[in-house]
C-alpha cells in the first residue's frame, strides 16, 4: 500500500507540476492585484473620497455617456481602489471618482492582470480550461493527502531549517519538499478545495448545504413587471438602498439590459466575508423595491458556499490571511519545482 501511495504521489505530482507552478505564480500575483493597480495608476494612490448617492448616480451617467450600451456593470469605489471600475461587453475601464474622466480602458489581452486571471482561472482555454483546472485542483488535494501519509514515517527528521533549501543534492531537495509540504498543507488544502469548489460550484453548493442540513436556495427572478422609468439608477434609488441596508456598502450596479428589466445592485454588509457581498436588491425605475436578498439571513451552508471565493483569493479583509495565501502560492511553486528536481536528480539528468 505504501508503495502505491508513493507512486501515486510521485507520478501525479510530476504530471501536474507545470500547471501547479502556473497556478501558484499567477494566483500569488492576483492576491495583490489592487496594489499593482495603485502602482500603475497614480489616480488610485490617494485616499478614497467620501461620495454621496448623487456622486454615484453622476458617475453611472458618465459611464453610459462614455461607453453607451457597452457597460455591463459598474463597481463603485472600494477600499484600495478609489475609482469606478467598469465591466464592459469587451474589456474593462476605470473612471476617476472625482471628475469621472476615463483613466484607462483595456481589453483582457492588453493588460497584465486580466491575462494572469485568464491563465489562472481558465488556462486561457475558456470553460474547458476552467473545468480542467478544477480537476487539477482536486488531484492537488490527492497530492497533499498522500504527501502527509508519506511524511509520517519520517516525522522524526522534521526540521524548521528544511523549510528553505539547504543544499541542491537530491537528499536536500527531498527534505525541503517533505517538510515544506507538511507546513503548507493546511493552507494548500484550503486553496485547492475552494478553487475546485468555485469551478464545480453547484456540486460544492449541494455538498455544503447538505452538510449543514440546509436546502439549496433557488435563484428566483424579481416578481412582477418592472417599470423602468429612466434607464439608469438615480440618486434617490441609491439613497433608498442606503436605508434598506444600513451600514452596508453598494459594490456593483447592473443597469437594465436585454431580458433583464430591473435595476440590480450587489451589496456588501458588515457580516459578509465576500469582498463584493452576496446581498442583492432589485428596483424598478421609480425606486420601488421588487426583491431583496439578505446574505446575513442565509443559512450557514449557503454562507459557507459564499466564503469559497474570499478564502481562495485572499480577499477576507485580513492582511494576515492575505500573507497566508501568498505563502501557500510560494510553497506550491517550491513544491512543484523541488519535486521535479528531486526526480530528475534520481535519474541523474541534472
Amino acid at each position: 500500500m505504501r508503495c502505491l501511495v508513493r507512486l501515486t504521489h510521485a507520478y501525479v505530482g510530476l504530471a501536474l507540476s507545470l500547471v501547479m507552478l502556473v497556478f501558484a505564480l499567477t494566483g500569488g500575483a492576483l492576491v495583490y492585484k489592487e496594489a499593482y493597480w495603485r502602482l500603475v495608476y497614480p489616480e488610485l494612490r490617494g485616499p478614497a473620497p467620501v461620495l454621496a448617492a448623487a456622486d454615484h448616480a453622476a458617475a453611472i451617467a458618465a459611464a453610459r455617456a462614455a461607453f453607451g450600451d457597452e457597460v455591463r456593470s459598474v463597481k463603485l469605489p472600494e477600499p484600495g481602489v478609489p475609482a469606478y471600475h467598469l465591466y464592459l461587453v469587451e474589456g474593462e475601464a476605470f473612471l476617476a471618482a472625482d471628475d469621472h474622466r476615463v483613466i484607462d480602458r483595456w481589453r483582457p489581452s492588453e493588460r497584465v492582470m486580466p491575462l494572469l486571471f485568464d491563465l489562472h482561472a481558465h488556462l486561457m482555454a475558456g470553460e474547458t480550461g476552467e473545468r480542467v483546472g478544477g480537476v487539477i485542483g482536486l488531484l492537488g488535494v490527492v497530492l497533499a493527502v498522500t504527501g502527509l501519509v508519506l511524511w509520517w514515517p519520517a516525522r522524526r527528521h522534521f526540521s524548521i531549517a528544511n523549510l528553505l533549501p539547504r543544499e541542491l543534492s537530491r537528499r536536500g531537495m527531498v527534505m525541503w519538499h517533505r517538510d515544506l509540504g507538511l507546513v503548507s498543507t493546511p493552507v494548500l488544502l484550503v486553496l485547492l478545495l475552494t478553487g475546485s469548489g468555485l469551478v464545480f460550484y453547484e456540486t460544492a453548493q449541494r455538498i455544503l448545504n447538505g452538510a449543514f442540513g440546509d436546502r439549496v436556495p433557488s435563484a428566483a427572478a424579481p416578481a412582477g413587471e418592472a417599470d423602468l422609468g429612466g434607464t439608469l439608477a438615480d440618486a434617490a434609488m441609491i439613497s433608498r438602498l442606503d436605508a434598506e441596508f444600513p451600514g452596508a456598502r453598494i459594490v456593483f450596479y447592473y443597469p437594465p439590459r436585454d431580458g433583464v428589466r430591473v435595476h440590480e445592485f450587489r451589496i456588501k454588509q458588515p457580516c459578509e466575508l465576500h469582498p463584493n457581498g452576496r446581498s442583492y436588491a432589485y428596483l424598478d425605475g421609480a425606486g420601488r423595491l421588487l426583491q431583496r436578498t439578505d446574505a446575513c439571513a442565509l443559512p450557514p451552508g449557503e454562507r459557507a458556499v459564499h466564503a469559497m471565493y474570499p478564502l481562495h483569493a485572499g480577499k477576507a479583509d485580513s492582511g494576515l490571511y492575505k500573507l497566508a495565501v501568498l505563502f501557500g502560492a510560494v510553497a506550491l511553486a517550491a513544491l512543484s519545482a523541488s519535486g521535479v528536481l528531486s526526480y530528475l536528480k534520481k535519474l541523474r539528468w541534472v
